[in-house]
């Protein structure tokens, strides 16, 4: 998809879901709604992954979808997946699951999914150079 400045209309696409920047700021990480595993090292990955999805844009609609189960087994099948050194059958079943919450960019697109511009950091300053370029020949 285009950046939205190089748009014809700079509002979201006709048939898709903006999804919006600050729709989650302050909002609570859900709890997490699978059994917790035996092994310790890998429950603290598993919260650690599931803090961060939750803090995506994509999270406002899991919410809204009531996703928690399909968002925790994602979770879980990637956490498995890169403690196993990447089993084929885990790698298959993440690969489902991701096009079923939309990780991926591809996955966004199905579903129909775009993003709203992102706020420009505070106090954040592009420098922009300009001048000739100099000519370095190669050694040959």
């Amino acid at each position: 998809m285009k950046p939205r400045d190089n748009k014809r209309r700079p509002s979201a696409t006709p048939g898709f879901k903006v999804l919006e920047h600050d729709a989650r700021v302050g909002k609570e990480t859900p709890p997490w709604p699978l059994p917790a595993p035996d092994d310790d090292g890998v429950a603290a990955a598993e919260a650690a992954e599931w803090a961060r999805l939750w803090s995506l844009l994509q999270a406002e609609e899991w919410e809204r979808m009531r996703c928690e189960p399909t968002v925790a087994l994602y979770v879980r099948v990637f956490v498995k997946a890169s403690m196993t050194g990447g089993d084929p059958k885990l790698l298959n079943e993440f690969r489902q699951l991701d096009s079923k919450i939309g990780i991926s960019p591809r996955a966004m697109l199905d579903l129909r999914w775009e993003t709203d511009d992102a706020p420009e950091p505070e106090g954040f300053e592009v420098e922009i150079v300009t001048g000739e370029r100099v000519f370095v020949p190669s050694k040959s």
